[in-house]
């Protein structure tokens, strides 16, 4: 008795083994995975005397005019460093009491957000940060505030991380912006735009899906500029197109009506007050690591979450604004800033794929 060519399993065995390596070749036919629910992971640090603001409903008088984070932000997950009281309040998990590596590493932390610490950081938290960013492939996202007030020791906690780290040029001066023409209600309600520079690697990431022209919250914000040395030494610069550290780019910027002003000693850094223009709000410098994928580090003088107002407002004083675009916009391009670069004439069709056509045809052989 004679077996039809489809009955062989010699057959049906080079079928699934030729599945198998153009599925390993070339994924789910070519197409791109869609990101499962979950998959990137956010940590936000209250444990240095930030609040949860954002995360939870934005509301006045019982009204709630943005929804939180927690609720729109449903492709990542939300953790955070700080006290217990938090995961009942927020119903998201508390990963410590205070920043360590070990919990960065093992909840598989992408993005940490540090905004607007209102005391220290330990020696030992900072380390952990600096060995996790020197990992490649993560997010920092740490915010001050305006020399207002307590801004000032805000703007020294945030700089005396940024000198630890050692891996970043960029700082915040001792300064404040102020916009008298575009803003909520206020000068100091500085409404400033998600404009990047032109330079921008993948620009359109930040600008898509706008409703009003990326309008964004900068409630007292500060002003972001750099040192000569990521160690915090040597002389400070105002940040501009014509003269930034490498890899650096402004993501939010004031618009030319804005101006510099000085509320509280020390004296600013690098800008002068009274001068006008256009001024960083949130800047970014990716950090290229040898033989890993880059980080990022993002220095906004206005915190996405927490604050008196985040940047997360989608209203404020009846100026509507893109704060729930604007964010999540920067989480992207921040994510897609840590995957290594494209290699001209790089393609999932290499020698690998080429290797996988020719054989092929060798698994489909019948016998005969």
């Amino acid at each position: 008795m004679y077996k039809r060519d489809g009955d062989d399993p010699m057959n049906k065995s080079a079928l699934v083994l030729a599945a198998l390596v153009l599925f390993s070749i070339f994924g789910v036919f070519g197409m791109p995975k869609a990101s499962a629910a979950g998959e990137v992971v956010i940590a936000v640090d209250l444990a240095h005397g930030e609040n949860p603001k954002g995360l939870t409903d934005l509301t006045y008088k019982n009204e709630t005019l943005t929804e939180g984070m927690l609720k729109v932000l449903t492709d990542y997950t939300f953790v955070y460093f700080g006290d217990a009281k938090y995961e009942a309040d927020l119903g998201i998990k508390n990963i410590g009491d205070k920043i360590t590596y070990e919990a960065l590493k093992e909840n598989n932390v992408k993005i940490l957000v540090l905004g607007q610490p209102t005391s220290p950081l330990y020696p030992e938290e900072v380390e952990a940060i600096k060995k996790w960013l020197e990992e490649g492939d993560h997010v920092l996202w740490i915010a001050g505030d305006s020399d207002y007030g307590n801004g000032p020791k805000t703007i020294n906690f945030v700089n005396s991380v940024l000198d630890q780290l050692g891996l970043t040029n960029l700082r915040l001066d001792q300064a404040s912006v102020e916009d008298p023409v575009s803003n909520a209600g206020a000068p100091y309600r500085v409404v400033a735009y998600a404009n990047p520079w032109d330079d921008t690697p993948k620009r359109d990431i930040i600008v898509q899906g706008f409703e009003h022209d990326g309008a964004v919250l900068a409630h007292g914000p500060g002003v972001v500029a750099w040192v000569d040395g990521v160690d915090g030494s040597g002389d400070w610069h105002k940040l501009t197109p014509e003269e930034k550290p490498e890899n650096t780019y402004v993501l939010i910027r004031s618009t030319g009506n804005s101006v510099i002003k000085e509320n509280e000693d020390p004296a600013a850094n690098a800008y002068t007050a009274g001068e006008q223009g256009e001024f960083p709000i949130a800047a970014a410098q990716i950090i290229k690591l040898e033989g890993k994928n880059p980080s990022v580090i993002i220095v906004s003088g206005e915190t996405p979450i927490g604050g008196y107002e985040p940047m997360w407002a989608s209203v404020y004083y009846q100026k509507p604004l893109d704060g729930p675009k604007v964010v999540p916009n920067i989480f992207k391009w921040s994510i897609e800033m840590t995957k290594p670069e494209e290699k001209a004439g790089s393609s999932t069709c290499g020698p690998a794929a080429l290797i996988g056509l020719a054989v092929l045809p060798l698994l489909l052989r019948r016998r005969k």
